[in-house]
């Protein structure tokens, strides 16, 4: 009996899943996932956003997805990060683990990078049309317009199943 040698790939098949995680967390459970002596990437998209108290105004870092953090990890690893207090569970689709595009990760990069101006009205936009907004400053990024109010436009990301409210100034 001969014995053929077990090949195996060395390139590790990492991907995007979605974890939710208890609210106002995000950013805590994202460095604590990595901090974490392991090969997992973890990826909470803010935005700086104005607070207004009585007696003050304030910039405040929120999380874009609330209650989510985006993992990329091998499947056999995906699990480790249940030993972080605050992670509640993956989000599932069709039974599976519900996967996020690579692209869709650069798109929220771009939008949590971009701090241009834009000072262009979007009226002309009709709900339910595919949007580009790469001349709005977000390179590549495709989106379904779902609202529009004055200058600002409510843009939709398919896979994530988010919607994000874009105020173009």
């Amino acid at each position: 009996m001969s014995l053929v040698p077990f090949l195996y790939t060395t390139k590790k098949n990492k991907l995007w899943y979605v974890l939710y995680v208890k609210s106002k967390r995000e950013t805590i459970i994202q460095d604590q996932i990595n901090a974490l002596d392991l090969d997992i990437t973890a990826y909470s998209p803010t935005q700086v956003v104005i607070k207004q108290w009585k007696d003050r105004r304030k910039k405040v870092n929120t999380p874009l997805l609330p209650k989510i953090v985006l993992v990329k990890s091998e499947e056999r690893l995906r699990d480790k990060v249940f030993q972080i207090n605050g992670t509640v569970r993956y989000l599932f689709e069709q039974r599976k683990p519900a996967i996020v595009r690579e692209i869709e990760i650069e798109q929220l990069r771009a939008i949590t990078d971009n701090s241009r101006v834009i000072d262009h009205e979007i009226t002309s936009i009709v709900k339910g049309t595919e949007m580009d907004l790469t001349p709005y400053g977000f390179k590549g990024l495709l989106g379904r317009v779902d609202k529009i109010s004055n200058s600002v436009c409510w843009v939709t990301l398919q896979t994530l199943g988010y919607t994000l409210k874009l105020t173009l100034k």
